[in-house]
């Protein structure tokens, strides 16, 4: 391996090989520990991820001149998995020929020449030290502007800009910042360049929208973010009635613009109307906007609007299934009860019988038939399905990662955790995101991870008890008492009406881990 190549810093699925280092990062900052020879083969892979590299191969490049048997491969394969906790779908064994690395890298600069070719992305190199490219034509959609000079239309702006999001996160071609990181710019004068250089996207779509009477205007412009120059504008008009087929043209006239070669049909394809009912929809849109906001008040708002929504229309699917994913950040805070959890259960059945290949639906859906009926079978194929038809939502994997943790797969639940972390690098529910990772390393049994992931959700959002709650835990579990009963009077202090454990912690299907999380927390000083 020549001097450049070894020289290089490679970045991958969340972790960073550095050999100028010696280390293998991962998405904390943290060193995995690996022997020489494993780490030389995981260069040699990342030097030339996306093709067929040969047991022989390897044998030549990391034990050049010596000879050793082919068990020392496997043995290293094997090591290189274990870190990545990768259960195969990363690096995938190609029986008879050798091994495959399916990843998306960026190398330095040393190495951009020799990359090209090789599986190595270069123009996907860090614009800066906190974000980087993917090798798609990556995008963020700015919050659309309100040109309506009406306030109570700022909602209406807002849902056309998710709408979008929605639309392009479907295209696997596309790599889309998730919705919850966007907002972060809402109402800011922000220059394309910054946004590219914070998001580590190459594209930026920003818009406005003018709603008056029956009538809708939206005008949209897509910019490079590293020179600032247009690709493309255009303006849409409307009446209100066919808003969907604005939103499809829009999203259609984007991926023509980033991509010629895409196929503007799979947009097409992809786009789902989710009523033909605008009232209907016009209330679902409403409530979306409340329930982003995280407070009881708004929260309190955001159910009523999803029910008058399913009160003019029972078939919106879209609605059903949202206001019952909402259910849960109520039940986390407090704020719910009994009455409202089962309503929640059955308009998540009925959402996946009115829409079953929706991944919106989908996963909305099975997170809450987990959560509050236990249905692991149902929950976990629907999130299945809702993976296989939208993997590059944040949404879609967040959701999924916490039925995963519910089924008791923190392998699974990790990884899909830090994919939708790396789409929502700003996002304002990074608290619960957060929390989530800490615990499903909480039932791996790895309880300094879990400490430090929920250290980090409990810094980022205080007043959300369930980081607080794994955090109490996971210092119980790791020996760390005297700071376990300090958290735990934190909780107290925040929410000194904490309730029973059995009911408010996560139905873990193995019982033998949640009822040892449930005692940690009691010894802690937890009451319940």
């Amino acid at each position: 391996m020549d001097e450049a190549r070894s020289a290089a810093a490679f970045r991958f699925a969340g972790f960073t090989l550095d050999p100028r280092r010696g280390a293998l990062i991962d998405g904390s900052g943290g060193e995995i520990a690996l022997r020489p020879k494993t780490f030389d083969v995981l260069r040699h892979l990342l030097a030339n991820a996306g093709q067929l590299v040969t047991r022989e191969e390897l044998l030549a490049a990391v034990w050049p001149g010596v000879f050793v048997a082919e068990e020392n491969v496997t043995g290293c394969i094997a090591e290189i998995r274990q870190a990545l906790r990768d259960n195969g779908r990363l690096l995938r064994t190609m029986p008879k020929r050798g091994y495959l690395l399916e990843a998306e890298v960026t190398a330095n600069d040393e190495t951009e020449a020799e990359g090209a070719g090789r599986g190595i992305l270069p123009d996907a190199r860090p614009l800066n030290e906190h974000a980087t490219q993917p090798g798609r034509a990556s995008l963020v959609i700015l919050p659309f502007a309100n040109l309506s000079g009406d306030l109570e239309q700022e909602y209406f702006a807002d849902g056309i800009t998710e709408e979008l999001t929605t639309a392009l996160s479907r295209v696997r071609w596309f790599f889309v910042i998730a919705r919850s990181s966007a907002f972060t710019y809402k109402g800011r004068a922000v220059d394309v360049r910054q946004v590219g250089r914070e998001l580590g996207v190459r594209y930026v779509l920003e818009g406005s929208v003018r709603k008056a009477g029956g009538r809708v205007r939206i005008t949209a412009q897509l910019t490079e973010t590293e020179t600032g120059h247009h690709v493309w504008v255009d303006r849409f008009e409307g009446t209100f009635d066919d808003i969907f087929a604005l939103q499809d043209q829009v999203a259609e006239a984007v991926a023509g613009a980033v991509e010629p070669s895409l196929q503007a049909a799979e947009i097409r394809r992809s786009a789902a109307k989710p009523t033909e009912n605008l009232d209907a929809y016009d209330l679902y849109l409403r409530g979306l906007s409340r329930a982003y906001r995280l407070t009881r008040e708004d929260s309190d708002a955001a159910l009523s609007l999803f029910r008058q929504a399913v009160e003019l229309d029972p078939g919106l699917a879209l609605a059903k299934a949202y206001s019952a994913g909402h259910r849960l950040i109520r039940h986390a805070q407090g704020w719910s009860n009994p009455e409202e959890l089962a309503e929640g259960v059955a308009w998540a059945r009925d959402a996946l019988k009115l829409e079953p290949d929706d991944p919106g639906v989908l996963r909305a859906a099975a997170v809450t038939i987990v959560r509050f009926a236990q249905d692991y079978p149902t929950g976990v194929a629907a999130v299945e399905r809702a993976l296989a038809r939208n993997s590059g939502s944040a949404q879609v994997l967040l959701s999924c990662a916490w039925v995963y943790i519910y089924d008791c797969q923190p392998e699974k639940a990790i990884q899909l955790f830090e994919r939708a972390i790396r789409l929502s690098p700003h996002d304002p529910e990074e608290g619960p995101m957060l929390s989530g990772v800490a615990l499903a390393y909480l039932a791996a049994g790895d309880f300094d991870a879990a400490v430090h992931w929920a250290d980090r959700s409990v810094r980022h959002v205080p007043t959300w008890l369930a980081g607080r709650r794994t955090l109490i835990g996971a210092l119980m579990l790791s020996g760390r008492e005297a700071e376990a009963r300090e958290a735990a009077a934190a909780l107290l202090n925040i929410a000194p009406q904490e309730r029973d454990l059995e009911t408010v912690l996560p139905p873990l299907r193995n019982d033998e881990i949640r009822q040892r999380y449930i005692a940690a927390l009691r010894a802690a000083g937890v009451p319940g």
